[in-house]
């Protein structure tokens, strides 16, 4: 008993010890033999703050306005209760950590987290434009933020805010696109290599971010898959609850986001704004969908914005792409994406596309000149659902696309590929402009099993017969939409249009086991608003993703 005292009483004087503690550090002020915790003695150097012990509950604060140059390699943790942040202090502009610019070369990340956790970081501007490299250092990627885990243990607890993540580019481009891992926030997780060792990463939560200028993505998460037997199927072979909400990505090389290997990944209220930019081309790989998910499992992606993604391939606004299961992908609106309007890959289950709008999506043209590179050998479609998986092509199954509206703008021809199996594309409305042109080719492939579902779709304009007699009950009606195609309000159906209430079958919503628990607290099985966050009215099927409200004034 006195022994059990004694361990507490000492536990209690070494967490006494290690009282939380706030350190200043400033370029422009400070000095590395200060001792770092008044603003009257700062320290100077990332170095400097490197060299301390950091226990949980410290925050290191830069200061505004000051630029410290090389990386910041963060090796404590926090705890489970009290978590090491990193911020700033004073007025100003953010302070600037720039991983280019060290005395020996410009560093792979200028913040570099290995096997560490509960950490916050917040409110820094972080460059990377790697011009020349460390010696004996061959990695010619390049990190804003790199988190990685090497398979020691368990890591959790990671809050990364109001960061302004910019300029990040190799010391030189690598030939193979899929080589390519150039990332303003990333997660590295290592493959499990026995049972024993089997760990992940979770409690990950980016938000209110601006990531700008970076050779590929602007937030990527990697958990590499294990080949173990018992592992395969669990959450200790992905990344374990993953929120990425009101960021906004502008002109990336490639993707804004991406989600590979994830169990429960929430992306909620970004913008991508033209995704697969020619910044850089000659070190960007000018390719990419405003997000992906890949190998992931309970996804749900609402409420973003994708806008002017560009690329000889892919380039959607999101797309799913192969090996997830459950995927929801819900009152999204996506505009000017060259690639797709909806694009599902191979090999996934269950995925619903429900409430969405697409303007001006799939306008990619093929054998025609491109600014980035050789003709593209890809055409745009508002729809593609196709079995593309590695290394065979798999079909996917229990796809549910209903309830959402696609314009096809003026001048622009895409086409239709609908290749899965138990497709069910249900209440979507199809409008085409004058001038425009959809589905010249229609690619409708199966295998076997359940095929193509297709009932109570609405067409107005230049649409292909080929494709709407595949439609059970299709509505062939006279609708243009009148008004600036950036305002959301513009494709909200007026309730005049009487042909289109009323129209729609009454659809026997899909499963999404992951609703209602855990991150997903706040998402319902059964949607219970349009895209316009009107009431989805009782005995009403509404063809399209949503309505016009009346005015009670």
């Amino acid at each position: 008993m006195k022994n059990l005292l004694l361990i507490t009483l000492l536990s209690v004087m070494s967490s006494l010890s290690f009282a939380q503690k706030n350190y200043y550090v400033s370029s422009s002020m400070g000095n590395d033999r200060n001792d770092g915790l008044s603003l009257a003695q700062p320290w100077a150097s990332l170095a400097r703050v490197q060299k301390e012990k950091l226990h949980a509950g410290d925050t290191v604060h830069f200061k505004s306005g000051d630029v410290f140059n090389g990386q910041l390699e963060i090796d404590e943790s926090g705890n489970e209760t009290t978590v090491i942040h990193f911020t700033r202090y004073g007025e100003g502009e953010l302070p600037i950590i720039d991983g280019a610019e060290g005395k020996r070369g410009s560093a792979l990340a200028a913040i570099l987290i290995v096997d560490q956790d509960h950490i916050e970081i917040s409110h820094l501007n972080i460059r990377n434009f790697r011009r020349k490299s460390l010696p004996n250092i061959a990695d010619v990627n390049a990190y804003g933020v790199l988190v990685k885990n090497t398979g020691r243990r368990v890591l959790r607890g990671f809050e990364f805010h109001h960061l302004l993540v910019e300029d990040i580019y190799p010391i030189k481009a690598k030939k193979s696109f899929n080589q390519t891992s150039v990332t303003g926030i990333r997660f590295e997780t290592l493959p499990a290599y026995s049972k024993r060792h089997a760990v992940n990463t979770r409690d990950v939560f980016i938000h209110d971010n601006f990531i700008r200028h970076t050779a590929r993505f602007g937030i990527a998460l990697r958990h590499k898959p294990s080949k173990i037997k018992g592992i395969t199927d669990t959450n200790l072979d992905y990344d374990v609850d993953v929120r990425i909400i009101n960021n906004r990505c502008e002109d990336t090389g490639g993707s804004c986001v991406l989600i590979n290997g994830v169990w429960n990944g929430l992306l909620e209220h970004n913008e991508f704004i033209r995704s697969g930019a020619l910044v850089e081309p000659k070190l960007s790989v000018n390719r990419g969908s405003g997000a992906w998910f890949f190998r992931s499992k309970n996804i749900v992606a609402q409420h973003n914005i994708a806008i002017g993604s560009r690329g000889h391939n892919d380039s959607a606004g999101m797309h799913v792409d192969f090996a997830n299961e459950n995927v929801l992908v819900q009152y999204n609106f996506s505009f000017d994406n060259e690639g797709y309007g909806t694009e599902i890959l191979g090999k996934n289950k269950n995925v619903i596309w429900r409430y969405n709008v697409s303007v001006g999506d799939g306008t990619r043209r093929i054998n025609i000149p491109r600014p980035e590179s050789e003709p593209s050998r890809y055409p745009g479609k508002t729809i593609f659902v196709s079995d593309f998986a590695v290394p065979k092509r798999i079909l996917s199954r229990d796809i549910f696309i209903y309830n959402n509206t696609y314009l096809v703008t003026s001048g622009s021809d895409p086409y239709i590929e609908l290749n899965g199996e138990n497709l069910h594309l249900w209440n979507n409305l199809f409008v085409v402009e004058p001038g425009g042109r959809l589905g010249k080719k229609f690619n409708l492939g199966w295998i076997n099993g359940a095929g193509l579902d297709m009932q109570s779709n609405a067409f107005s304009g230049n649409v292909s017969p080929n494709f709407i007699q595949f439609d059970q009950q299709s509505v062939i009606t006279a609708l243009q939409f009148s008004g600036d195609h950036r305002n959301l309000n513009t494709f909200a159906v007026s309730e005049s249009q009487s042909d289109l209430f009323g129209a729609g079958i009454d659809v026997p919503h899909p499963d999404f086991p992951a609703a209602g628990q855990g991150i997903f607290q706040h998402v319902s099985e059964i949607p219970s608003v349009d895209f316009f966050t009107n009431t989805l009215p009782d005995g009403q099927h509404l063809i399209g993703a949503g309505f016009k409200a009346v005015s009670n004034n």
